[in-house]
């Protein structure tokens, strides 16, 4: 039976190069794909699935739910992290969440394809720049300077007590997005609800 990988990514061109790399890399992986995270569990629900390609921020969920909810359910699938976020507190919550795998979207695509065979031969692969990010060794700057100009805008408004639909419309774009951009905050600053999300940004001089 062929080796079956789900790409969880919500942007299509992430998705797509990666499905590419692994054909052009003569990978006998079949690829599937999903742009949220409760897509990708309905995939693994009907379809049989040996290792998840997961992008950490999704529009519905984080990537750290997504893998807690496929270890709990389908313990054999094998996790590797695929993502452009570079906090120390990240890669731990990953490995945690039972993750065997974390590279860097900005990792040579050869790194990539080290990191799935490592997996799916049941071995722990940390990329490029991971490993020394993991025992805090890299010096990423202020989380000020990881905040995007539309992050920084949601997250004074958070802070004035909007709501998601408020933001929304003060900002012109979906509550959606706006749900997106709350919970890669609580990623980025490793809070565990807006109270702390807000209480740490006072205290970096964000807000």
């Amino acid at each position: 039976m062929p080796t079956i990988a789900l790409i969880v990514e919500d942007h299509p061109i992430v998705s797509d190069s990666i499905a590419r790399l692994l054909d052009r890399a003569g990978s006998e992986l079949v690829c599937l794909q999903a742009s949220t995270g409760s897509k990708g569990l309905a995939i693994m629900n009907g379809q049989q699935v040996d290792i998840v390609l997961l992008d950490i921020h999704l529009p519905d969920m984080s990537g750290i739910e997504f893998c807690k909810t496929v270890k709990n359910r389908f313990s054999n699938v094998k996790v590797l992290a695929i993502t452009s976020l570079t906090q120390r507190h990240i890669v731990e919550q990953m490995f945690a969440a039972g993750a065997e795998g974390f590279v860097l979207k900005t990792s040579d695509p050869e790194d990539i394809l080290v990191a799935v065979n490592e997996v799916l031969s049941g071995n722990k692969y940390l990329g490029p720049g991971v490993k020394e990010l993991a025992e805090g060794k890299v010096q990423n700057g202020n989380n000020e300077l990881m905040v995007t100009r539309r992050e920084a805008e949601v997250l004074k408004l958070i802070a004035d007590g909007l709501t998601n639909q408020e933001i929304s419309e003060k900002l012109f774009i979906s509550p959606l997005t706006v749900d997106s951009h709350r919970k890669n905050l609580l990623l980025k600053f490793g809070a565990k609800n807006t109270a702390s999300l807000v209480k740490i940004a006072v205290l970096k001089g964000l807000i």
